[in-house]
């Protein structure tokens, strides 16, 4: 079992290394400590990211919630082409935390059908015998 403070693994591109063990009682100011998701202690872990997607109705443009999200404090980062009424948002603060509280406020605006934080977990190969 790896000691505490060993680095478990790295998620590049998005800035976040995952460690095993007991979070330090102070961070840095330019990190943020958050909790780490594992479905059994060995198995692969998994960290909530600071962006949320969201669904709308199928007839409405994400371009058309704009003002309702930014007045929620998140900016628009992604509107996929292929699925305009649906969107990546996250934070003006950049904060994970400020992203989750107002995970709520999000699913509770008009037209919306779903809305999830981003999961991530490291890059697991399979072995094929």
């Amino acid at each position: 079992m790896p000691s505490i403070g060993e680095v478990e693994a790295r998620l590049p591109g998005d800035e976040i290394t995952i460690i095993r063990g007991e979070p330090p009682l102070t961070a840095p100011p330019d990190h943020e400590i958050l909790p780490v998701y594992a479905s059994a202690r060995n198995s692969t872990p998994a960290v909530v990211t600071q962006r949320i997607f969201v669904r709308l109705e199928e007839d409405t443009p994400f371009d058309n919630m704009r003002g309702p999200v930014e007045a929620l404090g998140f900016r628009i980062d992604d509107i996929p082409v292929h699925a305009p009424h649906c969107a990546w948002l996250e934070p003006e603060s950049g904060s994970v935390g400020d992203s989750l509280s107002k995970l709520e406020q999000l699913r509770a605006l008009p037209r919306v059908v779903n809305a999830e934080p981003q999961v991530l977990r490291p890059r697991d190969w399979k072995h094929l015998k």
